[in-house]
């Protein structure tokens, strides 16, 4: 699928099973999607790409009225202007995310998520690993289960975990942890609150400014 980017700011992605991956491209001015469908019997693909106003919106998944004895999936490819903001709608299956400059929301059921790069990130993640980094604005994590892991964040950042290992490191601003249970390592941020941690480890290393903990 392909569609003309000029006058879009925002790509809306709303995907079911299969393997996401993201490539933002400077200086490109169409928006291009290659889907691997893989499908069993006689199945009805939903797959469509419609732009209203600024937005393009990406559709990609199947007819949910069906039970399926083998579970079909949709892997996307898809590349788009490097400043052209993303809200994705997901439901299992990997992500990656790079080369986006832009303001970057995640909605993620499962699998894991992979971005490099992005202004403000909003992330919804309910179980799979997180790894993020090199992003220039703040960051919003909300993770079911999972470990984590952020390098390079531009901004404040907040994460509210619920269980795995956690590690975060350069990150340009204060950082607010609410976590479950697993390991804390923190060094390298303008400020540290734990406002909660259940059980695990806790290392922390070079906090340029205030540090609570409960």
């Amino acid at each position: 699928l392909q569609i003309d980017a000029n006058q879009i700011g925002t790509l809306v992605a709303e995907t079911a099973a299969g393997d996401l991956n993201i490539q933002g491209v400077d200086g490109l001015t169409q928006i291009m999607v290659t889907a691997d469908i893989y499908t069993y019997g006689d199945i009805d693909t939903n797959l469509s790409l419609k732009q209203n106003g600024s937005t393009a919106t990406l559709v990609a998944d199947f007819d949910s009225s069906i039970n399926f004895k083998r579970s079909p999936y949709i892997d996307l490819t898809i590349q788009v202007p490097s400043s052209m903001m993303l809200d994705i709608d997901d439901g299992s299956g990997d992500i990656e995310i790079k080369g986006v400059a832009a303001n970057i929301k995640v909605d993620d059921g499962s699998g894991d998520v992979w971005i490099k790069g992005g202004n403000n990130l909003d992330i919804q993640d309910g179980s799979g690993s997180v790894d993020i980094s090199n992003t220039t604005g703040k960051l919003t994590l909300e993770d079911g289960s999972g470990s984590i892991s952020l390098q390079g964040i531009g901004g404040d950042t907040h994460i509210d975990d619920g269980s795995g290992d956690l590690s975060v490191a350069n990150v340009n601003g204060t950082v607010v942890i609410d976590d479950g249970s697993g390991d804390i390592d923190v060094e390298n941020t303008l400020g540290l609150s734990i406002i909660e941690s259940g059980s695990g480890d806790l290392s922390v290393d070079n906090i340029n400014g205030s540090v609570s903990m409960h």
